[in-house]
This record gives structure tokens, sequence and C-alpha cells, in this order.
């Protein structure tokens, strides 16, 4: 018992020893700190700082550095320092208070995060106060590119912007900040370019402390136009997604597409807002289009007025102006992201395009028969058409499987992304809309051939290719939220998740279309068909561990290890 008392007190005397000389390094440290930084060696000042070991002691000291230069007038080496910060903890950025960013205060120490707010008032103050802006910028109110328009009250239509000013804008900027501190070109074409998340994300914060919005290569993730690896570095704290990338341009509607594929670059703007409904309480998202139940009643007794009637000659154009007049505007809905948001217009442009194709309003790829060919044909052979046929078409997931290493620390995405489902409708007495759980072979048949065709689509109407984008961004955040990623690499997530914190471009939510709805005259008779629909986006399944298949050869650990930004100076977010 004797013996087991002075073991502990051993360990005892040993702790309070090792404490004691932690405590005596520290000090010992910040005493070299502060003369550096009373002598102006504001260099050797951030050497030091950057040297310590523990995250809190290091942020601190940094920003010590940065309130001393700030304070001399050093706006640029203010920013520098605070560059090397591991986390601003985000919530000190923008005033607000994330619960996620409070947690990673207590757990770097933070004396001096609670004083961050004091020292970003004063490197603004060291700015010209014309020049800052405290909304970021990026959150004023403006239209979309894209062919399409929605007006002050939310109807959203087809327009030929060939010649606007907003596509000259574009034009004109979208080359801002296009090289990297090594000399390289985002323009370059890259068969798999790197974006650090992280990085990036710390580039965003300074740019924004700076009055500066994000730059054109930024926005558009540098070029990249579609995600193949999302890859993990705990060692370095960083998460990474690759993919192939180049110059890119805005194409006739306005779309930022690269220039030679024709293909959408991936947007900041869509990742994230999909990293707020990642990390929300219900990670679903989409839209739906839907027909009003009082037009739906319209048009059952506008047909029931036309029953057993001829249709004159040279009339047939005046009765369905009708009929579309008894149809009237559907209502769209936006679930799961901001509705004022380019996110959400990309999901109603893509769904309400595609019922246009459907329809045969709007032409598809070759060997692609629209709905209502497959209709007429089918009544040509049965002589019965159908009167009104309500359909609904909706894009949901098409992945195969999520590729990783058995580590966790790489992930290769597999699969189209995209793909149609579809349903037929009963119109109910009073208007409404009865699901039948059953979709004919026809309405299969559409939904069959637009997944078969979607590459093809895609490469014909860019929005397909924009919303594969939005669909490969939102397994990409869910698999960060699900697999824990942002902890394992102590990812502050705040100035991203924060809507306080990156402002995302905004514009007049789409809140209604005209209805789709298409006919075709089989032996003197009319056979009419509408259409409903949406997206329906929830990519929580794609991430479950049973979907998940572990690479067994070592080919997606090679890629991993073959991708690290090895020593790349702190402000470089992009690498080939």
């Amino acid at each position: 018992m004797r013996k087991c008392i002075d073991i502990m007190a051993i360990l005892q005397c040993v702790l309070l020893l090792s404490v004691t000389c932690q405590a005596q390094e520290v000090s010992v440290n910040e005493q070299q700190l502060n003369r550096l930084l009373d002598a102006g060696e504001f260099a050797q000042a951030q050497r030091l700082a950057e040297g310590q070991v523990i995250v809190g002691e290091r942020n601190q000291f940094l920003g010590a550095v940065a309130r001393r230069q700030a304070q001399n007038g050093n706006r640029h080496g203010a920013l520098g320092s605070l560059g090397s910060m591991t986390s601003f903890a985000g919530q000190q950025l923008n005033n607000s208070s994330g619960s996620s960013g409070q947690a990673e205060q207590a757990a770097q120490g933070g004396a001096a995060q609670a004083d961050f707010d004091t020292l970003i008032n004063l490197i603004k103050s060291t700015i010209e106060p014309l020049s800052w802006d405290d909304a970021g910028g990026s959150g004023t109110i403006q239209p979309f590119p894209g062919g399409i328009y929605i007006d002050r009250d939310g109807l959203m239509v087809r327009l030929d912007v060939n010649n606007s000013a907003e596509l000259k804008v574009i034009r004109r900027d979208q080359f801002d900040g296009m090289f990297s501190e090594h000399g390289q070109d985002v323009r370059e074409e890259s068969s798999l370019r790197k974006v650090s998340l992280v990085r990036l994300q710390r580039e965003l914060e300074l740019l924004r402390m700076q009055g500066r919005d994000a730059e054109a290569a930024m926005k558009n993730l540098a070029g990249i136009y579609k995600i193949q690896y999302v890859l993990v570095y705990p060692e370095s704290r960083d998460i990474v997604i690759a993919g192939p990338a180049g110059q890119w341009n805005a194409d006739a509607n306005g779309r930022i597409v690269h220039q030679r594929t024709r293909r959408p670059t991936v947007k900041l703007d869509h990742l994230v807002e999909l990293l707020r409904n990642a990390f929300s309480n219900d990670p679903t998202l989409g839209c739906s289009i839907t027909p009003r139940a009082n037009n739906l009643l319209k048009t059952q007794q506008y047909l029931k007025n036309a029953a057993g009637k001829q249709i004159v000659t040279g009339r047939t154009e005046q009765w369905l102006s009708g009929l579309r007049d008894s149809m009237g505007r559907q209502d769209v809905q936006v679930f799961g992201v901001d509705t004022q948001t380019h996110l959400a217009k990309t999901l109603v442009e893509a769904d309400y395009h595609m019922k246009l194709i459907g329809m045969g309003l709007v032409p598809g790829v070759p060997g692609m028969n629209s709905y209502m060919d497959n209709l007429k044909q089918a009544a040509e052979k049965t002589g019965t058409p159908q009167a009104l046929s309500m359909l609904r078409w909706w894009f949901t997931t098409n992945y195969n499987s999520l590729h990783a290493t058995k580590d966790g620390q790489a992930f290769e995405i597999i699969g189209s992304g995209v793909k149609v489902l579809s349903e037929n409708e009963l119109i109910g007495k009073l208007g409404n809309r009865v699901g039948t759980g059953k979709s004919d072979p026809l309405t299969q048949q559409f939904a069959i051939e637009f997944t078969k065709n979607f590459e093809q689509l895609s490469q014909q109407y860019p929005v397909y290719g924009e919303l594969r984008n939005v669909f490969d961004l939102a397994l990409i955040t869910m698999l960060i939220k699900s697999e824990d990623l942002h902890t394992r690499v102590h990812w502050n997530l705040d100035y991203f998740l924060d809507e306080n914190g990156y402002r995302v471009a905004q514009a007049v939510p789409p809140t209604a279309v005209e209805s789709v709805i298409s006919h075709r005259v089989v032996g003197g008779k009319t056979v009419l068909a509408g259409v409903s629909g949406g997206v329906l986006l929830d990519p929580r399944m794609v991430v479950a561990e049973d979907n998940i298949v572990y690479d067994s050869y070592g080919i997606l650990e090679a890629e991993h290890k073959g991708n690290a930004s090895l020593s790349l100076p702190k402000s470089v977010w992009w690498w080939d």
C-alpha cells in the first residue's frame, strides 16, 4: 500500500512539473513574440507564431501579429497573418453566433477568438471607408443568365438574352483573378484540377474583410465542370475536390460553360447552398411544378363542353388556346434551398424544360421520341385515343455507388447522377390530382428514354449539365456531414453555413410557369396530355454505408497520395 501511495505521489509531481514546464514554455514564447513585435520584426514574429504546435496558441499569436501590423497601418500584412490562421471562427467575422463556431472557439482556447471582432474592426479602419462593403457585395438582386427570365411576379418565361447588357458584363468580368501564385493560369486545360475547400473559404473571408467580392475563378471553382474525387488530408487539415477543368465563357444564353465541352462549370454559390442544406434538420431539396385544382376543374368542364363536337377545320389552334387558358398557370414550389438563388432557378428550369421535351414542344436528341409521338403511334394502332392524360415526371438521383479508400480519405463519384421517374395521375371531382402509384408503359418509356440519353441531352441543353453538377455537390456536401469530414480536418464551416457569412447571389424567385400541354391529331380526333412533376433530391441514401464500395486495388489511394497540395503557399486554393 505504501508503495502505491509513493508511486501516486511521484506521478502527481511529474504531472505538475510537466504542466509547469508547458506554462513556462508558453510564457517564454509570448515574451519572445512581444519582443519581436516591439522591435517591428513582423516577419520573424509571424514565423514564430506559425511554429506553434497547439492550434489555439498558434491562432492567438497570429492574431497578436495581425493586430500590431494593423496598428502600424500595414493592412496587407495583417490580412496575410490572418490568412495563416487554421480557422477564423467564422461567426466572429459575420457577427453571428453559430454553435459550431462556439465549439471551435472553445476548443482553440480562445482569448484571441473572443476578441476577434475588435481585430477585424481595427483592420477595417486601415481601409478606405468607401471601399469597405459589409454586405460582401454578392447579395444584391440581379437577373440570372441562362435563357430564363423571372418577372417581378415570379413568372418564369424563356427569353433570348443574346445581346443583353448582362451578358456583356459577364463576358467582360469573367477572367478576374485567373493566376495562382505559382503562375498557373486557371484558363489552361487540366484533366484533374484540385480545389481546396478549406483554403478557398479562407481566401473568401480575406476578400470579404477587404470589401471585395469573390473572383470569377472562385465563383466557378477554378473552371471544374465535373467533380470526380473528394480527397481528405487530415495532416494538412484540408478537403479537396478534383475534376477536369479549363477555360470558360458565357454561352449564347449567358450560362457560364467550359469553352470546349460546353458543360457548365461547378458553381461556388451552389456549393454553399447545398452545404447549408446538408447541415439542416431536413436535408432534402427540390421543386415541384403542379397544376392548380380550380384550373383542372375548368379544364375538365371545357373538355366536357366540347365532347362529341367536331372541331371546325382551321379553328384547332383557337380551340387549343381556349384549353390552355383553362389550364392557366402552374404553381412552382422550391424546398430545401433559398428560393431566390440561382440553384432554385436551375431546379425549376431543368424540370420545366424536361416537360417541354416530353410534350414534343422542344426537340430531344436523335433517336429519342417525345411522349406525344409515342402516344400518337399507340393511338393509331388501337384507334382509341384518350381525351386527357395527366402525367408526372420528376428528376431524382442516379448513382451506381460511391467508391472509397478503406481509411475514408478518398472518394470517387460513380454514375450519371440524374434519372427521371414517372407516374400517371387521375383528376378528382374537385379538380384535385390523385396519384396512382403506377406508370403506364408510354409514360414510363419516356422516363427511361430521357435517362438513357441524359448525357447527350446535357450536351445539347446545358441546363441538364448544371443539374447534374447540383446533384454531385449535394452528394459531396452530404458526404462531408455524414462522414464528419470537416471535424476530421478541423474545418470551421461557419462562414459558409451562416447566411450572414458568404452571401449567395439572389434574384426574383420562380413562383409560376405556364402550363405545359400538347396535342396530336389521330384519325380526326385530338389526343391531349398535360404534365406535372418536379425534382426530388435526398442524397442521404447515396452516402449510406451499404452504398459505399471500398477500393481493394489501391487505385483510389494512389490518386489521394498523388494530388496533395504539398507545400503550396497559403493563398493558393487550386492547383493542377
